[in-house]
This record gives C-alpha cells, sequence and structure tokens, in this order.
C-alpha cells in the first residue's frame, strides 16, 4: 500500500457496505460510530461510483471507492466535520456512508442491528485503517511541531531557557517542520469548511 499513489477498492461482493445499502429496503437508516460516540440517521438519496478520497496536505495514497449519500436527519456537532465525510447535497446537508468511512453499525428505525463492520471483507479494512492510522499519525506530529514551538517562544521570553533545551526543542521543531506546514494548511482548509457548513447545524430537523 505504502508505495502506491492510488488504490480502488473492488466492491462487488454481497458482503460489502455498498451493495448492502443499494439493496436495502428501508431507506432511513441509523449509522453509528462507536469510537467516536457518533450517531447520524441518514435518508436515502442517491449512489455514487468511482469516488476518491485524498487528504488535503498530507502526502498519502488516494483511494476509489463507491459511496451512498444520505440525507441527514439527526442533530451534527461541529466536531463532526473532522471525522466524516458532509456535503450539501441539493442544498441540504448531507453525509457519504461508503468503506471510506464506514460505520460500526447500521440499525433500522426500530433500533435492530440490521449490517455491522464484520461484514467487510478484511482486506479493505486493513487499506482503510492503515490510511487512518497514517494519517492520525501526521496530524500528531503536525501538532508536536505548534506545542515545541510555543515552548520554545515561552521559555525565551520568561528568561528560563537552558541551552540543553533550547537544543533539543529547536531539533524537534526541525524534524517536525514540514509535516507542521501540511498540518497548518489542513486545520485552515478544515476550519473554512466547517464554517461553510455551517448554516446546515441549526436547521436540521429529524423529518422525512
Amino acid at each position: 500500500m505504502l508505495n502506491d499513489t492510488f488504490i480502488f477498492l473492488d466492491e462487488f461482493s454481497d458482503t460489502e457496505l455498498y451493495i448492502f445499502l443499494n439493496r436495502c429496503k428501508e431507506k432511513i437508516l441509523k449509522f453509528i460510530w462507536k469510537e467516536k460516540n457518533i450517531e447520524i440517521i441518514g435518508k436515502y438519496q442517491e449512489q455514487l461510483e468511482s469516488c476518491y478520497s485524498t487528504e488535503e496536505s498530507f502526502d498519502l495514497p488516494e483511494i476509489g471507492y463507491d459511496a451512498v449519500v444520505y440525507k441527514v436527519l439527526s442533530k451534527v456537532e461541529e466536531e463532526y466535520f473532522e471525522w466524516l465525510d458532509f456535503s450539501d447535497w441539493n442544498d441540504c446537508l448531507s453525509i457519504e456512508i461508503s468503506i471510506y468511512n464506514y460505520p460500526d453499525e447500521i440499525r433500522n428505525l426500530d433500533n435492530e442491528i440490521i449490517w455491522t463492520k464484520e461484514n467487510i471483507k478484511k482486506e479493505h479494512m486493513d487499506i482503510i485503517n492503515q490510511k487512518n492510522k497514517k494519517l492520525e499519525e501526521q496530524k500528531k506530529r503536525g501538532r508536536e511541531y505548534f506545542k515545541y514551538l510555543d515552548e520554545l517562544e515561552i521559555l525565551k521570553r520568561e528568561k528560563v531557557n537552558t541551552p540543553k533545551r533550547e537544543e533539543e526543542l529547536i531539533k524537534k521543531i526541525e524534524e517536525r517542520e514540514e509535516i507542521g506546514r501540511q498540518y497548518a494548511e489542513y486545520k485552515r482548509n478544515l476550519k473554512k469548511w466547517i464554517k461553510f457548513m455551517k448554516k446546515y447545524l441549526t436547521n436540521n430537523e429529524y423529518t422525512y
């Protein structure tokens, strides 16, 4: 995976998420991401083929995938935008459900579990999980870059820095300078996107 610049996930199996969603007779579903404590209620809108993921600013492989778009009917918190793929489909808040941001569970409106991530091919999950892990590692190093910059500035301003600590901080900063630039660009893009999408946060209603 690490040597590839583009990977397309071939989702032609009855157990795959994309196929399941398109065959599901229930058009309103609950999508649950347990680790992030997120539950999204969505109404089926359309299917999308040959999409691709690209993490702006970060040097990671692009992943091609098929997705299904759902109009969001439930409340969305601002922090969700960092984790999930929302859009303004037909001027309403929508979300792409795909292998790229697969939920842990899908439930119907009776709260019955009708699908779990165990139905995804392991090799597909591995590709997604490896990329997500790499992305989180890069974000972590980006945050460290600014943390060390701040520490160095504070030590100098308060005149309590020692030559040894200053040397250590400068080394850490230099090691993370490129990823720090990428992380800053990522945060700027995310801030602009959240500002654009905020108009949908106040008028989401559970109506269908």
